[in-house]
């Protein structure tokens, strides 16, 4: 039986559910996920460091614009989200840049603003789980990372 809801809290934590769970065999290990849902729920995708054999992405896509308009009435239907995913190899240059990149440490700032209708963004791996929802509450070495790893992902839509 499909689950459908009227809650715009749930229809988000689906969303991001389904962006930021991946299910790995034993023979694989997930370094990190960042996860990123656009303000007024207007995009979402997610980007997963994969340790196999060699290292991989996995990247997950919402398409906003084509749910956002089926659910138009807003009933939602919490098990047809429209999640697309690719794996993408790295290669050693940009496997190493992550590496370097994650070594830092990632932190955020103290951030005195109330944010209205900002991203949601998470970077989590086994050790930390970072939420914010602005660019500006980045500090240094965790911005780079994220802006690696976005341009990762529109390199590869």
């Amino acid at each position: 039986m499909e689950r459908f809801t009227t809650n715009n809290d749930k229809y988000f934590e689906q969303i991001k559910k389904e962006l930021t769970e991946i299910p790995l065999p034993k023979s694989q290990s997930l370094i990190f996920t960042y996860c990123e849902i656009g303000q007024l729920l207007s995009y979402g995708f997610s980007v997963s460091l994969i340790k196999d054999e060699k290292h991989f992405l996995k990247i997950k896509r919402w398409n906003a614009a084509f749910d956002n308009q089926r659910f138009n009435l807003k009933i939602f239907n919490l098990d047809r989200l429209a999640v697309a995913e690719k794996n993408v190899e790295l290669t050693n240059a940009e496997l190493f840049r992550i590496e370097k990149l994650i070594e830092d440490k990632l932190e955020l700032k103290k951030n005195q603003a109330v944010v209205l209708d900002g991203l949601f963004c998470q970077f989590k791996t086994k050790d930390c789980c970072l939420n914010w929802n602005t660019d500006e509450e980045m500090a240094t070495a965790l911005f780079k990372v994220v802006t690696f790893l976005r341009n990762i992902r529109c390199q590869n839509e």
